[in-house]
C-alpha cells in the first residue's frame, strides 16, 4: 500500500524569492537525475502553494511525497539518516535548511483507501 508524506513550509525570512524558486527547481532536477540510486521508494513528489478559498497566496508551501509502502518510506529515512555516502552531495540541494523557516515545518503522513472509487479527469 502506498503511503504518502504531507509537508508544509513558510519561506525563512530574508530568503530571496528568485534564490527559494532556483533551489526548488534545481532539486526536482536532481531528485529525477538521481531517483534509481538514491529514491527508489520514491513514487512522486508534487508541489503546491497554499492559497486561502479565492486563490490568494498565504506564505505556505506544500510538498506531497508519495513513497510506494510505508515500509520504503522508512527505509529511504533510514538511508539518508546520517546525509552521508550519497546522501552527502543530496544535502547541496536540499532546501530544508536554508531555505525554510524551520519553526513553520508541519508533516503528516497518509494511506489512500478505496483507491478503486478514485477518479482523475486529467487523462
Amino acid at each position: 500500500m502506498r503511503f504518502l508524506e504531507y509537508e508544509t513550509w513558510r519561506i525563512k525570512e530574508g530568503v530571496k524569492m528568485e534564490d527559494y524558486d532556483k533551489i526548488i527547481r534545481d532539486w526536482f532536477r536532481y531528485i529525477v537525475s538521481h531517483r534509481e540510486e538514491l529514491f527508489p521508494e520514491w513514487i512522486s513528489a508534487k508541489y503546491y502553494r497554499k492559497t486561502d478559498r479565492e486563490g490568494n497566496p498565504t506564505g505556505v508551501y506544500v510538498m506531497i511525497f508519495e513513497y510506494d509502502s510505508l515500509e520504503g518510506h522508512h527505509a529511504y529515512k533510514e538511508r539518508r539518516k546520517n546525509w552521508d555516502g550519497p546522501y552527502a552531495e543530496y544535502k547541496l540541494y536540499d532546501p530544508y535548511q536554508e531555505y525554510f523557516d524551520l519553526e513553520s515545518v508541519t508533516t503528516e503522513y497518509f494511506q489512500p483507501l478505496q483507491k478503486e472509487e478514485w477518479f482523475d479527469f486529467e487523462d
